[in-house]
């Protein structure tokens, strides 16, 4: 099975070559290649960028995209999984207060030497203002057989492996490689199931509602005091 290409805009399925990377995409022109559907870069900086998720069933479900074109965040140096890890922490102290939830997040995991059969492989992190019940987070848990890390920078195990990254509402952190046999969107099909959607839930059949993106355009865009907020942060303390 061919691996990713070093080409900073081509992607291979296997062993066929597909159209442009949509991350890359995004990152070159703030779209992802669908003409009816343009994401909303909502904020970025040298090595990443923050847009809404396309198909989202849940407000407030952001992207955060590496911008160079990696595999996984397990590529990422020590440096770098700290700045992601502050921005993180940053945005869900926020969504604490704007949504009265905590958040989750997660990230479908490829690298180099592997090969995830079910993600668009470029570096990306889902961050969603969610809880799992405990009876489907257990599920998850099972199905993935997702075990428990120290922290975020641990998934640095996961370096030369496909892997699956969870991170629950409470802050603590699961990682597994069991990526072959897991059921097909299983995080998206689990928040669907716990809000009663129709299921299987076809993230790419399903359009993001318009008052989903506009209300993250008004969080990101039009908030100054949080986009200041997030530079204070992230680069002054």
């Amino acid at each position: 099975m061919k691996n990713i290409l070093k080409d900073y805009h081509t992607l291979w399925k296997e062993g066929k070559q597909v159209k442009e990377c949509v991350f890359c995409n995004i990152v070159k022109t703030g779209n992802n290649n669908n003409e009816k559907e343009r994401n909303v870069i909502l904020y970025e900086d040298d090595l990443l960028l923050i847009t809404q998720a396309t198909g989202s069933p849940v407000r407030g479900y952001l992207m955060i995209v590496i911008k160079r074109h990696i595999n996984g965040f397990a590529e990422l140096s020590k440096e770098e999984l700290k700045h992601v890890e502050k921005l993180i922490n940053i945005i869900k102290d926020f969504y604490k207060k704007y949504f009265y939830i905590d958040s989750i997040l997660l990230e479908h995991g490829s690298t180099e030497n592997g090969r995830h059969p079910q993600s668009i492989v470029h570096a990306h992190l889902h961050l969603i203002p969610f809880n799992f019940d405990e009876e489907i987070e257990k599920e998850l848990l099972t199905e993935l057989h997702l075990k428990s890390i120290e922290s975020f920078e641990n998934i640095k195990i996961n370096e030369k492996l496909d892997y699956w990254l969870y991170c629950d509402s409470k802050g603590r952190y699961y990682t597994s490689s069991n990526i072959i046999n897991a059921p097909r969107s299983i995080f998206m099909n689990l928040i669907a199931k716990q809000i009663n959607l129709q299921l299987p839930y076809e993230w790419r059949k399903n359009v993001t509602q318009k008052e989903y993106i506009d209300e993250m355009i008004k969080i990101f865009k039009d908030n100054k005091k949080f986009l200041k907020n997030i530079w204070l942060k992230l680069y002054l303390i």
